[in-house]
């Protein structure tokens, strides 16, 4: 679950950490009252749950509270990658050329089963353009799940990444900051930029925080944080049927038994020259309702121009994949061709049914790369692509 940049400043503050002042305003009054009583330059930024939100206009300074009134109503109401800003967060400018910005971030990193802490004098700059240039710039640094980051080892880091200011006060900065990230089971949490004024003290002027999806159970007091309207409609109708279920910009929809043969699935439409339109695992152990609900999500996303359903049935019995199939064509839910790779358990159970069926909208074969591989041209075709 992603969170607005002022809740995960919120979070932040409680854990100890030094954030940047601000208040959420909804309308373009609110944003000129906070900037009065503010009584000095404010910074408006839109607060939607994408990245690029200065490069589409959407924070901006504002010298008086006039203009801050003008931003407000400029940036709420627009549309950034898809998403209406609805709310804005107004916050007291600093002075940037006075300072330092840098870069502090803690990922899951599965490379090396644990968390990452990344650092780097590189900030307010997007952390993936730094590592594509000048990866050089940025240190990593694995940080130990039992003992979590202690102090001298976030001091080191920071003298490393060749931070100035308070360093005691940036590694205790970037101690509080990891112990959010361990405590609240983020997958991601970034300080950009990480902000050392004349005074060398360190405070966070923006921020990433999201937490796994799966461990949501255990922080129910922040079940209030999600927004659905702010989520893509297909992930959300996919989280109310339990499936693992991510939208991608491809045009081949994918469907599986297992996150592993998902990923391997994602992998061989690439390799077969289409791409994936998102990734969508049902499970172990699913019934043919369970298949069905699965085909209609993917069905109903119009990016999707073939199907390519990679099944190894172990628990999953393949004829209850073949039946929930056959009941989405049955119904009219499906109108673009199906092409299933489903071996193992009640295999042959499930060729004899798709051979009644005799639709050349469902078709099996024998391996998952002849599968993807007619999946890919198809798709592409209908999409006016070369395969």
């Amino acid at each position: 679950m992603k969170l607005h940049e002022y809740q995960g400043k919120e979070l932040l503050r409680h854990f100890g950490v030094n954030v940047q002042e601000g208040k959420v305003a909804y309308t373009p009054q609110e944003v000129k009252n906070i900037a009065v009583e503010y009584a000095q330059p404010v910074v408006v930024k839109a607060q939607v749950h994408v990245g690029g939100r200065g490069k589409a206009g959407g924070v901006k300074f504002s010298p008086t509270a006039e203009k801050a009134y003008e931003n407000g109503q400029n940036i709420l109401g627009m549309d950034i990658k898809g998403l209406t800003v609805n709310k804005v967060l107004v916050t007291k400018a600093v002075d940037i050329d006075k300072g330092h910005e840098y870069y502090v971030g803690m990922i899951v990193d599965r490379n090396v089963q644990s968390y990452t802490l990344m650092a780097s004098a590189e900030g307010g700059m997007e952390i993936e353009e730094v590592a594509a240039a000048t990866p050089e710039k940025i240190i990593k640094y694995r940080v130990d799940p039992v003992k979590g980051l202690q102090p001298y080892e976030a001091r080191q880091i920071a003298l490393e990444a060749g931070f100035k200011g308070n360093l005691n006060k940036i590694a205790d900065m970037m101690v509080k900051m990891s112990k959010a990230a361990f405590e609240r089971d983020a997958v991601l949490v970034e300080i950009n930029p990480l902000f050392v004024g004349e005074d060398g003290i360190p405070v966070a002027l923006d921020t990433k925080f999201e937490i796994d999806d799966n461990a949501m159970y255990r922080h129910l007091d922040l079940a209030s944080y999600r927004e659905v309207a702010e989520e893509h409609p297909l992930e959300v109708e996919a989280s109310q049927h339990g499936f693992a279920y991510v939208k991608l910009d491809g045009n081949v929809g994918v469907l599986g038994n297992g996150a592993g043969i998902v990923m391997t699935t994602l992998d061989v439409v690439n390799r077969a020259g289409a791409k994936p339109a998102n990734f969508l695992d049902i499970g172990g152990g699913a019934k043919a309702d369970v298949v069905y609900n699965a085909v209609k999500i993917v069905s109903k996303d119009p990016d999707v121009k073939a199907i390519f359903i990679n099944v190894f049935g172990g628990i999953t019995r393949a004829d209850e994949v073949a039946k929930g199939v056959i009941q989405a064509l049955e119904e009219g839910i499906l109108t673009k061709p199906v092409r299933m790779r489903i071996a193992g358990t009640a295999e042959d159970e499930a060729k004899a049914l798709l051979n009644e069926k005799n639709s050349d909208l469902i078709k099996m074969y024998p391996t998952m790369f002849e599968a993807a591989e007619v999946a890919a041209q198809e798709a592409n075709a209908a999409s006016g692509k070369g395969a």
